[in-house]
């Protein structure tokens, strides 16, 4: 396949892998248009460089929250004709680069996807990206590749909090975050998880039971991490979700269920409904986490679709 016509280079200079000193560039990052913006707007004002550049290939060094926010930025600064993206990852979960491939996180990485550029070989794949607004508040919509809210929200408290304080990272620590989580909520019986938070969720327009929800999930990836596949294939559209109505039944069945990343015929009956979907309209009062990241609410709720698409590229 084609490969770019020019490379730019975005670092996350937040990154605890990059404070430490790993994956440095060095030589593979020379000539290249480059930033390592601290604030959204200093990473808006970088792509908007890029894009009058005619940069048509970025290179993001981080993690998923690095990803999220140039997702966000890229509408504002590149407009109808947005770059490929490569990623260079080292965040803690690093999800996409998971789902969609990654060269590597350092020199060596950026060095095969530069050949790959000059050779034309890269390849290409092209996904739908989330998108979330916060109605009522005067912004931009966010746009990443996973949403959560409820346990979700816990599981990634958990992970910040006692796991990566003490150096669990990476996998290790989002499965010890969701095993805790769940664990908590089938055998403490009366834990505050268990009775979840009061939400509305409506798909498509059609407004699904009302009551406390345990678990609310959606993307627009066709696989997560550690296999786990908690959706079913009814319905159309580019998103996946899940909604698991409060308190949970059979919990723990479901939970095996998603590792075989198979529905079973008596999840809908026990308040797990899912499918695919072109918008969801969800009403919360507490905070979702969009590619690890935990933000508040607007105060209309919030509204998920997938109107656009990127396309990753890999050597």
């Amino acid at each position: 396949m084609s490969g770019a016509g020019r490379i730019g280079l975005i670092t996350n200079p937040r990154s605890r892998a990059l404070r430490e000193g790993r994956f440095p560039l060095a030589e593979a990052a020379a000539g290249l248009p480059s930033a390592a913006p601290a604030t959204p707007a200093e990473l808006r004002a970088a792509l908007a460089d890029f894009a009058g550049r005619g940069v048509d290939l970025l290179a993001v060094q981080g993690g998923d929250g690095t990803l999220r926010e140039v997702l966000s930025a890229l509408p504002q600064t590149f407009g109808a004709t947005p770059p490929a993206i490569a990623l260079l990852a080292t965040g803690k979960t690093n999800l996409a680069a998971r789902v969609v491939g990654a060269p590597g996180p350092g020199e060596e990485g950026l060095a095969a996807l530069r050949r790959a550029a000059a050779s034309g070989t890269l390849r290409h794949r092209r996904l739908p990206v989330l998108e979330v607004h916060r109605p009522g508040l005067d912004e931009a919509p966010m746009r990443g590749l996973l949403f959560g809210a409820g346990a979700f929200t816990a599981a990634k408290t958990m992970a910040d909090k006692g796991l990566h304080g003490r150096g669990i990272h990476d996998r290790l620590a989002v499965f010890l975050a969701l095993a805790g989580t769940a664990l908590r909520s089938i055998v403490q019986r009366d834990h505050a998880l268990r009775a979840g938070s009061p939400m509305a969720l409506s798909v498509d327009g059609r407004p699904n039971p009302e009551g406390r929800r345990f678990l609310v999930l959606a993307t627009p990836l066709d696989r997560l991490m550690l296999g786990f596949w908690p959706f079913s294939g009814e319905g159309a559209g580019p998103l996946h979700w899940l909604d698991v109505a409060a308190p949970p039944r059979r919990l723990a069945a479901a939970v095996w269920a998603a590792r075989q990343g198979r529905q079973r015929p008596w999840m809908p009956a026990a308040g797990y409904a899912s499918g695919r979907a072109g918008r969801l309209a969800l009403r919360l009062d507490t905070p979702f986490v969009l590619d690890g990241e935990v933000f508040e609410p607007g105060p209309q709720g919030l509204v998920l679709t997938a109107p656009a698409t990127a396309t990753f590229a890999m050597p």
